[in-house]
C-alpha cells in the first residue's frame, strides 16, 4: 500500500477509534470482524505505527492512534459536510428515534429545534413507544432510547447518556400544606401518585430509605410519567421524578424536591442503536453530547446541595 491511506482503511480506523471495538466498528459498517481488523492492521503497516493497544478483551488508542483519530476525524467530516454542500438532495436523510413519550416531551423534543439549526440536512422523526423491559416494540427505528431494569446489564453496542436520579418531588403548594417531611417514612404516608409500568418505584424507595416495615400508601394511579407530572404540578400529591427530565420544572418553581438534599434512587438510560449511516451517527453524537452536559449540570447542581448541607 503507498502513503497515502484508503479511504475505506480510514473509515474503518474511525470506526473502531470512536466504538473501541473491532466487532462494533464491524457491525457499523456492515463487514466482518477480520476485515476490520485486516484494514487496520495494513494501515498500521502503511504508517509504521501502532494506532491501537490490543488488550486480551479490550482496545485502546495509543499516543500516535489518537493524535491521528483527530485528524481523521476533521478529514472525514470536512468530507462530509462538502459532499452535502455539493449534492444536497443526497444529503437529506432521515433518521427515526424511539422513546417514551416522557424522554420525547421533556428531554428530546425541545432539543431538536437546535440540533435542526446545526444539520439542517437531517430529518428527525421521533416515534413514541412503550420501552419498559421486554415490551419494546419500536423496530424499525436507527436510534432508541431506553432505560434499564434495575440490575439489568448494559446491552450489547449500547452508550450510556445518564444515570437519572429518581427522587421524591411536588408542588410547593403541597410541600406548604403536608409537610415539611421529617424522613422518607413520612413521605410514604403522603398522598402519593403512582405510575402504571414503574408501580415497584416507590416500593424500592421505601426499601432504600424508609426504616423497615413502611407502609407505601396506594393511591393516584396515572398511565404515564407525563400525567404523573401533571397531577403532581396541580398539587394532588408526591411523585418519584426523574432527573433530568424534571429538571426544567425544578429550575422555575412548578416542582420542589419533598425532601431537599436527598440523593434518591438511580436508574440508566441508555442510547440504542447501530450507526451505519453518517445522518445516524451524528444525531448519536450529539444526543450523547446533549446527555453529557446535563449530567455535568446535576453533578453540579448535587455539588452545591452537599455543601451546603
Amino acid at each position: 500500500m503507498s502513503r497515502r491511506p484508503r479511504l475505506n482503511y480510514l473509515r474503518a480506523f474511525d470506526a473502531a477509534a470512536r466504538r473501541l471495538s473491532f466487532s462494533l466498528a464491524a457491525e457499523e459498517l456492515n463487514l466482518s470482524q477480520a476485515a476490520i481488523s485486516q484494514q487496520i492492521r495494513q494501515l498500521e503497516q502503511a504508517l509504521g505505527q501502532a494506532l491501537f493497544i490490543r488488550h486480551n478483551r479490550s482496545l485502546t488508542l495509543s499516543e500516535p492512534g489518537r493524535a491521528y483519530y483527530q485528524l481523521v476525524r476533521e478529514v472525514l467530516d470536512r468530507l462530509d459536510s462538502v459532499t452535502d454542500q455539493l449534492f444536497p438532495d443526497a444529503a437529506r436523510d432521515i433518521v427515526t428515534v424511539h422513546c417514551t413519550p416522557s424522554v420525547a416531551a421533556l428531554w428530546l423534543g425541545p432539543q431538536l429545534g437546535a440540533f435542526h439549526a446545526a444539520y439542517p440536512g437531517v430529518e428527525v422523526h421521533l416515534r413514541t413507544a412503550d420501552l419498559l423491559p421486554g415490551r419494546y416494540r419500536g423496530a424499525g427505528g436507527d436510534l432508541e432510547i431506553a432505560r434499564l431494569a434495575p440490575g439489568a446489564a448494559m446491552p450489547e453496542g449500547a452508550r450510556l447518556l445518564w444515570e437519572a436520579r429518581i427522587l421524591p418531588v411536588c408542588a410547593p403548594g403541597y410541600l406548604d400544606r403536608a409537610g415539611p417531611f421529617a424522613d422518607a417514612g413520612a413521605i410514604c404516608g403522603a398522598a402519593l401518585i403512582h405510575t402504571v409500568g414503574y408501580g415497584n418505584d416507590w416500593h424500592r424507595w421505601a426499601r432504600a430509605f424508609a426504616a423497615p416495615g413502611a407502609e407505601v400508601l396506594s393511591g393516584m394511579t396515572v398511565d404515564g410519567l407525563l400525567i404523573a407530572l401533571d397531577a403532581a404540578c396541580r398539587d394532588e400529591g408526591v411523585m418519584l421524578g426523574r432527573r433530568p427530565l424534571i429538571d426544567a420544572h425544578l429550575a422555575d418553581g412548578r416542582l420542589v424536591e419533598a425532601m431537599p438534599g436527598h440523593d434518591g434512587l438511580r436508574t440508566a438510560y441508555v442510547l440504542k442503536g447501530v450507526c451505519k449511516r453518517r445522518p445516524v451517527r451524528v444525531l448519536a453524537d450529539w444526543l450523547l453530547a446533549q446527555a453529557a452536559r446535563d449530567t455535568a449540570a446535576m453533578r453540579k447542581c448535587e455539588g452545591v446541595c452537599d455543601h451546603a448541607r
